[in-house]
């Protein structure tokens, strides 16, 4: 029989240091982690999905607003409306304004935006605008989260069904449980053979379908821009790539990406006549349509429905989201011009002009008729959105909502 082991008192103290040791690395790591430095307040009750409106309201007052910087345009999820500023994001009532749910961290916000029923928050860290956290907008319980390098600053867009996360250096698309797409340009350290620790190209306008990136890119020693069309492969760091050069244009041009399906690219370009190019997946341009005048820097597109809407500064351009054909502009009426892209309520074009909405038949673009709004001077588009019979406004740095 084998005889036991007896513990002498070095096992004893051995033990015991290094129980201390993994409770002092335990405490360590909660005390620099995400989640000690996070706050997240879940909803009381699952957040009520909305009923669409049955009609455009005959009149607008103004129900609540709340400030919100960190969105670009009204964020409707899941029933909730999502606004981000400073280091939180929080869920309302369409209806009321009231705080349903809240989630922050102790960084500033980069930006926010939304995938299927998750509100994104985009946080940074030294690697850039990474630090991605989801929160269900339904019940304000968090959801997948990611990290990765980033520029410093990001534009984020999402179509509900992705995120697009795009810098002056790089650019990622990610699936709605986190996971990265596709991914391009360049990274803090190169991970394979031939991939760019330094930017060889500044990517100077995107935009995103479900399935598919396109790019403008300025690139050293080449005087003029060239529009870069990527799909998802097999490898999300290795896209299928088309480059379509844009002879004449210059990297200092004005010249962006307006929309993209999944299979076209609207493309503003400025000379040697300003005009918005369709471009195909095969980098063939395969309608053109000119714009009388430059729009402006701020210029946003919405897809709203079946179509495209992107508002020029002071008109509005109309393309069917399916293939981007033009459909038709509207136009300013004397001082009663666009300020903003639209939206669709009741089955109705809703155009935010300066002195309230201007209904339209979204198919042929026929006026309906007009409802008034009193808006303060607004440094940007007024970008809407709808969230069941409630009208919403990203206004600035604020979003307001509107209803009967």
């Amino acid at each position: 029989m084998v005889k036991p082991e007896r513990r002498t008192r070095a096992d004893m103290v051995a033990a015991a240091a290094i129980a201390g040791v993994v409770a002092l690395v335990a405490a360590v790591v909660w005390w620099t982690s995400d989640a000690r430095a996070t706050i997240s307040v879940p909803a009381a009750t699952p957040v009520p999905s909305l009923k669409p409106a049955a009609a455009v309201p005959g009149s607008l007052k103004q129900l609540w607003s709340a400030p919100s910087p960190e969105t670009s345009q009204p964020l409707v999820v899941a029933g909730a409306v999502v606004t981000g500023s400073g280091r939180e994001i929080q869920g309302h009532d369409p209806a009321t304004g009231d705080t349903l749910w809240s989630y922050a961290r102790d960084l500033d916000l980069c930006g926010v935006t939304w995938v299927y029923s998750y509100a994104v928050a985009v946080y940074p860290d030294v690697r850039g605008c990474g630090q991605v956290s989801t929160v269900d907008a339904k019940t304000g319980v968090r959801g997948p989260s990611r990290t990765s390098y980033s520029d410093r600053e990001v534009t984020l867009s999402g179509d509900g069904t992705t995120v697009l996360s795009a810098g002056d250096t790089r650019l990622e698309m990610w699936r709605s449980d986190m996971v990265r797409m596709l991914s391009y340009g360049a990274l803090d350290a190169p991970i394979k053979p031939g991939t760019p620790k330094t930017p060889l190209c500044r990517l100077t306008s995107a935009a995103a379908s479900s399935s598919a990136v396109s790019v403008l890119e300025a690139c050293e020693n080449q005087a003029d821009l060239r529009l870069t069309l990527l799909r998802p492969s097999d490898e999300e760091d290795t896209p299928e790539l088309k480059y379509v050069q844009q002879t004449g244009v210059s990297g200092g041009s004005d010249a962006r990406v307006v929309a993209v399906t999944d299979t076209t690219t609207a493309v503003y370009i400025p000379t040697p006549k300003p005009r918005v190019d369709i471009v195909d997946e095969t980098g063939s341009v395969i309608a053109s349509t000119v714009v009388p005048r430059a729009p402006a820097p701020e210029a946003t597109a919405s897809r709203v429905g079946d179509l495209v809407t992107w508002w020029t500064g002071d008109s509005l351009m109309v393309f069917s989201a399916n293939n981007l054909q033009y459909k038709y502009t509207v136009a300013a009426a004397g001082d009663n011009a666009p300020v903003g892209p639209a939206a669709i309520m009741a089955g109705r074009l809703m155009v935010p002009v300066s002195s309230g909405y201007d209904v339209f038949d979204p198919a042929t673009g026929v006026g309906d008729r007009h409802i008034p709004v009193q808006r303060p001077a607004v440094n940007g588009p007024v970008v809407p959105g709808v969230a069941g019979s409630v009208l919403l406004e990203q206004r600035g740095d604020e979003l307001v909502a509107l209803g009967a």
